[in-house]
């Protein structure tokens, strides 16, 4: 077994199940692109100069992340927001 593949199987976890690295410090887990997003919106619903209603209606929302990808293999990562979503009857 190499040694790249024994730092994969020796993970270490504390009581309350943080994962730890290898000095016994809990590793930090950064939230994705989506989430990061939804948590910026979340803040800005309460600053001033910003319509509040807007980014209620925004946090309501459909949020979805995909991937894209062109034929001239051009790739990228798209977060898209439908917000104020009416159906026609």
């Amino acid at each position: 077994m190499s040694e790249f593949q024994s730092d994969i199987t020796d993970k270490k976890y504390d009581e309350e199940g943080n994962e730890l690295d290898k000095y016994g410090f809990k590793v930090k887990k950064y939230p994705d692109g989506l989430e990061s997003v939804r948590e910026s919106v979340k803040n800005c619903e309460q600053m001033t100069g910003l319509d509040k209603n807007v980014m209620a209606a925004l946090l309501k929302g459909e949020w979805s992340e995909c991937s894209t990808l062109n034929s001239l293999g051009r790739s990228s990562q798209k977060i898209v927001i439908e917000y104020d979503i009416k159906e026609k009857n």
